[in-house]
């Protein structure tokens, strides 16, 4: 048999392969990050200035592997934001979100804040608590700031 003629068995073979794997994977229990999938109620703690700058959110964790942050209405400078976030062993988990800095006079997002988070589920995946650090691009050219000390506190919606 010439190489190709082996190459194309070889893909025939993990192409036949991939579904008997995700069926046994399907069948293997719960996902190990579902506790962290679903809606949130967070109160960010920004240690920017003192008192520090408390921020109050909404955020959405999908079984994608993907976060999208809003701030709860009705409160001033809105924030959105997206991100990645991943699971490890015991509710350890850690995010990644990019959100706009500020708003200029017209209202549109300038800058950007990009924060990693490490955290950790807790009451039976009902509450997390997560530590950050953070830093502001204002896309300016001037440096960035930062790091700055964030900290979250979450409850399942």
């Amino acid at each position: 048999m010439n190489a190709r003629k082996k190459a194309l068995a070889v893909l025939a073979t993990c192409v036949l392969a991939v579904p008997v794997v995700a069926a046994s994977g399907a069948t293997a229990g719960p996902r190990q990050d579902a506790g962290l999938i679903g809606k949130w109620d967070l109160t960010v703690t920004i240690h920017i200035e003192e008192p520090p700058l408390i921020t109050p959110l909404f955020c959405d964790f999908t079984g994608d592997y993907r976060l999208h942050c809003v701030t709860k209405p009705g409160y001033p400078d809105p924030l959105e934001g997206n991100g990645i976030w991943t699971v490890g062993k015991d509710g350890v988990f850690s995010f990644w979100i990019t959100h706009h800095a500020h708003r200029d006079e017209n209202g549109n997002p300038v800058g950007s804040i990009n924060a990693s988070h490490l955290g950790k589920l807790t009451n039976n995946n009902k509450k997390f608590s997560t530590k950050a650090h953070t830093y502001i691009d204002m896309h300016d050219g001037t440096p960035w700031i930062g790091p700055v000390d964030i900290e979250i506190a979450a409850k399942r919606i």
